[in-house]
């Protein structure tokens, strides 16, 4: 026998690989998942976000029990979603909605991949003056994979004379297309 340096058999390589097949099918699929979920994670968060600030603006037009003031609706900002994360200014004039946008304070500190907009049912102060509240969409659309098939994400939001009550709900359609 040749003094070589050691060398694997058949069956040692054999297992080896299997070894690599089972920890790539373990992890793999999980992190993938994990990719997904990040992207997912995105809307969620800034429609959340979105909610606040419209509350938040809401509550500050609210003289004394008089319903308060909701902008026009706004977006959708930017125009067509993004595969990839991109840097969107929301206060800039080309931005669908900007007024808005800078009247409840929602700019994205990120980059982004879906665009999104708001729209209520009505827009103005003193809304209705009667009992009946005024719904609010807040939506982000996003086509994570790049097939053409949009995932969408809403939060709803009702207003009214008791004050700014936001949906617990976040619906969505297509979540991974």
């Amino acid at each position: 026998m040749s003094r070589g340096r050691p060398r694997l058999s058949l069956i040692e390589a054999a297992l080896l690989l299997c070894l690599i097949a089972v920890v790539l099918a373990v992890f793999v699929p999980t992190f993938v998942r994990r990719i997904r979920t990040n992207k997912i994670s995105e809307a969620a968060e800034l429609l959340q976000e979105m909610s606040q600030r419209a509350s938040a603006y809401y509550d500050t037009t609210r003289p004394s029990l008089e319903p308060g003031c909701l902008p026009p609706a706004a977006g959708p900002t930017p125009s067509a979603p993004s595969g990839e994360p991109r840097a969107i200014d929301f206060f800039s004039p080309q931005a669908a909605g900007h007024a808005t946008w800078e009247a409840i304070g929602f700019q994205p500190e990120r980059p982004i991949r879906f665009s999104y907009s708001y729209t209520p049912s009505e827009h103005g102060c003193g809304l209705r003056g009667s009992t009946e509240d005024v719904s609010v969409v807040f939506r982000a659309e996003g086509d994570l994979d790049g097939d053409g098939v949009r995932s969408v994400f809403e939060r709803r939001a009702s207003a009214g004379r008791d004050g700014f009550a936001p949906g617990d709900a976040l619906l969505v359609h297509q979540r991974t297309e």
